[in-house]
């Protein structure tokens, strides 16, 4: 979702939105992009901690491997930009996705909790 709200093939994104009412709406404008900075760190963040670098790529790979069977198989055409921007999106959505709750799915097959700080 943090995804497309900035960006997507539609009108309705922030960076359209941006392009189109910067002028008149500049303090809001601004608000909201620092807002959505706010939470891309956020995401990212807890993404790296949970899975690290090389999880998002592992993840990333898998989703673009899934791409190209699709794509071999017949079943995707990759010929419409809007399309594509959309399997972007969307898989760089999966990548954050997992790593947000890959903190709760470890603790399903493990039966451990993760902890950073404990207090005594």
């Amino acid at each position: 979702m943090l995804l497309a709200q900035t960006y997507n093939p539609t009108q309705w994104n922030y960076s359209r939105w941006t392009m189109d009412n910067y002028v008149e709406e500049q303090p809001f404008a601004v608000l909201l992009g620092l807002l959505l900075v706010i939470w891309y760190i956020i995401y990212l963040r807890a993404t790296l901690r949970s899975i690290g670098g090389f999880g998002m790529f592992l993840v990333l790979a898998v989703v673009a491997a899934l791409v190209w069977v699709l794509y071999d198989w017949g079943m995707l055409n990759l010929e419409n930009p809007d399309v594509n921007t959309w399997i972007a999106i969307l898989a760089l959505s999966i990548v954050l996705g997992i790593g947000l709750s890959w903190s709760i799915v470890r603790r399903m097959l493990s039966g451990q909790v993760d902890m950073d700080n404990v207090d005594s």
